[in-house]
């Protein structure tokens, strides 16, 4: 009878991890810059997510040699069902809060800040255009249990006239998996649809025109190698071209239960303003190299 009971039990705590409602995604991604690597780890649970990770930067001591430095172990938490985002430096038991998704600056917020947003007539002439050519190989592989395609996609930056932008191409070399790693209130897009996205920086605001070539990419990058080229120019007039690599990669993926404490402010962690996020430098003689 003990027995009968014991598998009884044992049937019925696996039914428990079982429920769709506890299950969610263990994720640790990898990447490399310039030689330099990170790890991020995210862990997602319906509305809930955390992430965790370490900055970190190149120190130039006073003999002239570099050593890296890193930083305090940051998890944050996004929790859509508060509309709240935490972020918990877990090395001094501290932690900061704000709303999430973050709110958009209101046009008096911005005037107070001395951001003015730029206004474009709608017939006014594009100044950018951003063509992006995607191409699926055709291969395909398994990967933490998945069938995953690879995809290569270019993304031209070509400057029209009355741009202020330099010519710009990256291309990516990735396979991607149907996965969608985002909570309800990020506002990414479904599965299966594609939006547009630019980023300005500084004063000389560009109107760009999106040119796609092939059907864009829209499942979830688990091996990602992204090269981009470029040209800018100098000071005494003269361009200098230039060349970077990423390659990001996740090493680890898992779809299982998950503790509930994950999303939750550890018991003892004190509130404050803003948390230590960065390492700290060993001397005032030490030069921060990135």
């Amino acid at each position: 009878m003990r027995l009968q009971l014991f598998w009884l039990l044992l049937f019925a705590a696996s039914l428990l991890s079982q429920n769709p409602e506890n299950r969610g995604i263990v994720m640790t991604i990898r990447r490399t810059f310039d030689g330099t690597s990170s790890e991020q780890k995210l862990y997602l649970q319906g509305d809930r997510k955390r992430t965790e990770s370490r900055n970190a930067f190149g120190q130039r001591k006073p003999d002239g040699t570099t050593e890296m430095l890193v930083g305090p172990t940051i998890a944050t938490i996004a929790r859509c069902d508060l509309g709240q985002v935490f972020g918990l430096n877990l090395d001094s038991g501290q932690y900061e809060s704000g709303p999430y998704p973050p709110k958009r600056w209101t046009k008096d917020e911005m005037k107070a800040r001395g951001v003015k947003p730029p206004e474009f007539s709608p017939s006014a002439p594009k100044t950018l255009r951003i063509e992006t050519t995607t191409v699926d190989t055709g291969e395909r592989k398994e990967l933490f249990g998945h069938t995953a395609r690879h995809v290569v996609t270019t993304r031209k930056q070509i400057p029209l006239e009355g741009s202020h932008a330099e010519p710009q191409e990256t291309v990516t070399d990735g396979w991607y998996i149907d996965l969608h790693p985002e909570v309800s209130c990020e506002g990414f897009p479904s599965a299966g649809k594609h939006s547009h996205g630019w980023i300005t920086t500084g004063t000389l605001f560009e109107r760009p025109e999106f040119v796609d070539i092939g059907e864009p990419e829209t499942g979830f990058g688990v091996q990602l190698v992204m090269t981009s080229k470029g040209s800018y120019r100098l000071a005494d007039g003269s361009r200098k071209s230039s060349e970077s690599r990423t390659e990001t990669e996740v090493i680890e993926l898992r779809e299982e239960p998950l503790d509930p404490m994950l999303f939750e402010i550890p018991p003892g962690f004190r509130h404050v303003e803003h948390i230590e996020r960065n390492p700290q430098l060993h001397n005032s003689a030490a030069v921060p190299t990135s």
